[in-house]
């Protein structure tokens, strides 16, 4: 259900700043900032509390402290919306890009599902190429920042809408 939300909230977010890319630029820009810090708030007390016990529980650690690591930049360089949004669209598209991309190629090994995972890391690491390519104008910038919350808040839906399978172990 958080899934759903967070989609409708990104699809909202990109129809604003489609229509009021400067007055909205610094909300967005402000709401990616605490998102962040309060997303590795979260993972990181997830990790204290019960993924260091847990094989792999490690990578939680790492995913952490690099969202708040970007959060805390993103909220360092709110008062200039296009830096925050530019560390944004490159950080964590890169990095989401590249999990997505390593986390494909162990589903591939285990025989499971990958090549959604594949594609969307292929995508979102073209997002963050393509905002360093037109890192000089803030509406090609704001257009890929749009297309990237449309993209991940329908992959997102998707993802939380697809059946899931239950194993019974007896």
């Amino acid at each position: 259900m958080a899934n759903v939300i967070l989609s409708l909230l990104m699809i909202v977010g990109g129809v604003a700043l489609l229509l009021s890319p400067q007055e909205a630029l610094f909300v967005v820009a402000l709401a990616l900032g605490f998102y962040f810090v309060a997303y590795g708030l979260h993972t990181l007390v997830y990790y204290l509390t019960m993924a260091r016990h847990m094989t792999g529980g490690l990578t939680l650690l790492f995913i952490a402290v690099i969202s708040i690591d970007i959060g805390s930049l993103v909220l360092a360089f709110s008062s200039k919306p296009h830096a925050s949004l530019m560390l944004y669209l490159v950080g964590y598209n890169m990095f989401t890009g590249v999990l997505a991309i390593a986390r494909a190629r162990e589903s591939k090994a285990l025989e499971s599902r990958w090549k959604a995972s594949l594609a969307r890391g292929i995508v979102n690491v073209a997002l963050g190429v393509a905002c360093l390519v037109f890192i000089g104008s803030d509406q090609i910038v704001t257009a890929i920042f749009c297309f990237g919350l449309f993209y991940n808040a329908g992959v997102r839906l998707a993802r939380s809408l697809r059946p899931t399978e239950i194993i019974y172990i007896p």
